[in-house]
Order: structure tokens, then C-alpha cells, then sequence
């Protein structure tokens, strides 16, 4: 029991944290270095739940300003613009593209693209390779770190340029829309569904282990949530190191122990023991317990009824735990 407190007290903190952080000036939390730096066996499926992870549509001239457009149409939709708050929100996009333009064509633009483009494909070719070598996968893993750092660069005018955008056609709306629709928030992304899912399923966990509520469910639950986290980045023989690691790990470490304890607890009814499932579901599970002694004595004092009786108890079904 206190094993399956202190676990959970683990998870709900952690989920609160991450929540007030996203109320607080500063770096909200994400999950996108997780999975943007995987290195384990699911480090494809991982990157794919960052949209657009190596930027390349931020990259591509047509498909940004295509997302520009987009935005720009979805804000005055939101806010239900007329057609002269149209007519400006479209000269605010021209003057974007323009940038855009100008951007695009730049000589040292165009060289620090098609050498990140290069960089991409190596260390990609070398990623999907079953037969590469782990000094290759390392290498490969130091490049991706320098490459996200070239990507981070080469994308920061155009985002910041397409945050002037927002801001701009944002403003084009009257106090009145504005208080009638509300603030305008961009689509949610996988990204921001895993975040959601991350920061609120731990605090769901969280109290669910500490009060004893679905106890089984909720230790199955976190150990689900933890091998995914120790997938990400498994300190496995051949795989580079977990920048972010607190110590030294060699294939077991303190994700995959916390994960194991949340597999013992799946297997143990410590809510039962104490707990909320004690008070919900405590009478069936005494029932239950005192039908099966029943039958236990009656097959002793009748053995040739013995079958009937344990097939007439097994009918009081199982225990809900």
C-alpha cells in the first residue's frame, strides 16, 4: 500500500507541475523533446506524433504560405470578420508573402537549406538502416542534435513573421468580436493531444492510486504510460545515451523499475485491502470470497456434489477489481 501511495503521489505531482507550468510565463511543458529525441525501437512512431517534426513544409515556400492562408482564414472566420476587415486581413497575408519571398531567395537561405536537406537524408538513411553500426546510430543521434539546432534556425524569421501575421490580423477585430467569440486559438495537434493526455492521465493515475480507487486499472495504466517513456529512450547497448538521464543507467533504469512496480500492483488488490474499491466494491468481493469457502466445505462433506458446487458458485461472477 504504501508502495502504490508513493507511486502515485509520483504521478500526481508530476501532472500538476506540468499543468501550472502551462499558466505560467516561460516554457510551458511538451512532450516534443521526448519524442522528438526518441532513439528506442518506437523512435519512428514517436517523431511522427510531432507535426512536421524536420520542418520540411516550413521549408517548402508553397506549403507556408498555404498555412498562412489558412490561419488568416481562420481567424476571420472566428471572428466572424466583415468584408473590409477581409480586405485588410488579405494586404496584412500579401505583405507576408512578400517576406516570404524575399526569404526564399536569398543566396545564403537557399545554401543552409539544401545543406540541411543533405544532413536529413544521411542521418535518416543511417536511422532506417537495421545494419548499421552503434558508432553509426551515435553519430547519426549527435547530427539529429546539431541538425534540430540548424532547423530551429532556419525556421525562426519565418515563425516569427508568422507570429507577426497572427497578431496583426488579431487585432483587426472590434472589442465587440472579440468579447463575442472569444480568444482564437490555433487547431490542436497531436503534439498538444499527447501533452493534454500526458499532464491530466497523470494526475488521473495519481489519485487514483493514492485514494485506492480502480486501483488495478490505474497501476496498468501507469505502467503503460512508463514503458512508453522508457521506450523513448532505453538505455540499451548500441543506442546513445539519454541526454537528460540523471545518472548512469545500462538497460535498467528507474522508469523500467517504476514501471515493474506498477505491474506488481496490477497483480495485488492493496484498493481492496484499503481503498475506495473496499468501500464500492468491498460486499461483492465478500460475497464472492464467502461462496467460494462454502463451496470449498461442502465439496469436503460431499465430495460427489463437489463439482456442481463450484460450477454453481462460479456463476456469482468475477471479483470487479
Amino acid at each position: 500500500m504504501l508502495l502504490r501511495i508513493a507511486i502515485g503521489w509520483h504521478f500526481l505531482y508530476e501532472g500538476l507541475e506540468k499543468i501550472e507550468s502551462t499558466h505560467k510565463a516561460g516554457k510551458p511543458f511538451t512532450a516534443e523533446p521526448y519524442l522528438r529525441n526518441a532513439t528506442g525501437p518506437l523512435a519512428p512512431y514517436f517523431r511522427g506524433l510531432v507535426p512536421d517534426v524536420n520542418s520540411l513544409a516550413k521549408l517548402d515556400p508553397d506549403r507556408r504560405k498555404a498555412s498562412w492562408r489558412e490561419d488568416v482564414d481562420r481567424i476571420a472566420d472566428h471572428y466572424h470578420f466583415d468584408q473590409a476587415q477581409r480586405e485588410k486581413a488579405q494586404t496584412e497575408l500579401k505583405d507576408s508573402e512578400k517576406f516570404a519571398d524575399i526569404w526564399f531567395e536569398d543566396r545564403e537561405t537557399k545554401e543552409n537549406r539544401q545543406k540541411y536537406y543533405a544532413e536529413l537524408k544521411k542521418v535518416q538513411t543511417i536511422e532506417q538502416n537495421p545494419k548499421a553500426l552503434s558508432y553509426e546510430r551515435e553519430r547519426a543521434a549527435a547530427s539529429r542534435k546539431d541538425l534540430d539546432a540548424d532547423r530551429r534556425k532556419l525556421i525562426a524569421d519565418l515563425d516569427a513573421r508568422g507570429d507577426a501575421l497572427r497578431d496583426a490580423v488579431t487585432l483587426l477585430a472590434t472589442p465587440e468580436q472579440r468579447e463575442a467569440a472569444g480568444p482564437y486559438a490555433a487547431p490542436r495537434t497531436n503534439l498538444d493531444l499527447v501533452n493534454l493526455a500526458t499532464m491530466w492521465g497523470l494526475v488521473v493515475m495519481g489519485v487514483c492510486l493514492i485514494l485506492g480507487l480502480f486501483t488495478r486499472l490505474a497501476a496498468l495504466a501507469g505502467a503503460v504510460f512508463l514503458g512508453q517513456i522508457y521506450l523513448s529512450m532505453p538505455p540499451w547497448p548500441g543506442l546513445p545515451a539519454n541526454p537528460m538521464a540523471e545518472g548512469h543507467y545500462f538497460i535498467v533504469n528507474k522508469n523500467l523499475i517504476e514501471m515493474l512496480a506498477c505491474l506488481a500492483l496490477a497483480f495485488l488488490p492493496t484498493g481492496a485491502w484499503i481503498g475506495l474499491d473496499a468501500l464500492l466494491f468491498g460486499r461483492r468481493r465478500r460475497r464472492r470470497e464467502l461462496a467460494r469457502e462454502l463451496a470449498e466445505a461442502q465439496a469436503v462433506r460431499e465430495p460427489g456434489r463437489a463439482h456442481e458446487t463450484r460450477s454453481h458458485s462460479a456463476d456469482t461472477g468475477p471479483i470487479p477489481y
